[in-house]
């Protein structure tokens, strides 16, 4: 039955891969996931707005992978978690196509509703630079502010870390659960500000005032941040203590902390 089951979500999937691969390449995802005490993902549970199709090969694909199972009182124990995961879609010449889902990490759902808003106080000094910020996330979804630092030491950087503040507070959490119970985490986020004067048009990467200069803001998983972290930057985010991810930044990219450690998390590979 399994492998009636598994050919019908085949053709289903090569279908919907065939309508949507020439507008999407890469797709990234965040799908809920029980783990059980051995560190097995046993349910997925996409969101809404997920295909079936897609829904499925990604849980096929999230049950190949392992954690380190959480912990209550020195004992394993079953959790849920969000699993961020990308599917990139490559067509070849034959008119088949090759999937690859490569995990990204795993933790408390954290549902960034906006970037930070650029104000017309900011826009007045032209304040620009990086904000670093780290937050408490409550057992009831609820962030608590905690420290912050900025690039900016004078009202820019006062401004900017404000506008931080707030797209933190704006945004919605939902905590991990450990043995059926939710549990708090820590947060940590780099933001960049960085002023183009060529143009006249406010940028969509960030929220400013209308007929403005383009405001840049970004994340450091966006490619086009371009400033980098100084070695101050690295030394108050990884004090944070926690890793996300498996990548060479985990212990100082924007996340938050998880429960559960990957173990076994190989990029699942699928022809079609």
């Amino acid at each position: 039955m399994k492998g009636v089951i598994f050919c019908v979500g085949v053709i289903l999937l090569t279908n919907a891969v065939s309508a949507w691969a020439a507008d999407i390449e890469k797709q990234t995802y965040v799908i809920g996931a029980d783990v059980s005490a051995l560190g097995e993902v046993t349910r997925t549970d996409a969101e809404p707005g997920v295909t079936k199709p897609i829904a499925t090969v990604l849980d096929l694909a999230f049950k190949h992978w392992r954690f380190v199972p959480a912990q209550r009182d020195g004992k394993a124990v079953p959790a849920h978690t969000f699993i961020t995961a990308t599917l990139q879609v490559v067509p070849d010449t034959g008119g088949k196509y090759t999937l690859t889902i490569n995990y990204v990490s795993q933790g408390p759902k954290w549902e960034q509703s906006s970037m930070p808003v650029y104000s017309a106080d900011a826009m007045q000094i032209y304040a620009q630079g990086s904000v670093e910020a780290t937050a408490e996330l409550q057992a009831d979804g609820r962030l608590t502010l905690k420290d912050s630092r900025t690039s900016d030491q004078g009202r820019g950087g006062r401004l900017l870390t404000k506008a931080v503040d707030d797209a933190l507070l704006r945004d919605r959490y939902i905590p991990e659960t450990v043995d059926g119970k939710p549990v708090p985490a820590h947060l940590r986020t780099r933001m960049t500000f960085h002023i183009n004067g060529s143009s006249k048009v406010t940028t969509t990467h960030c929220k400013g005032p209308p007929d403005s200069i383009p405001i840049w803001c970004s994340a450091p998983k966006d490619y086009r941040d371009e400033a980098p972290p100084t070695a101050a930057d690295l030394a108050f985010l990884e004090q944070t203590g926690f890793l996300v991810g498996i990548a060479a930044d985990r212990a100082w990219r924007t996340g938050i902390s998880s429960a559960l450690q990957p173990r076994m998390v190989n990029p699942i590979v699928m022809h079609l």
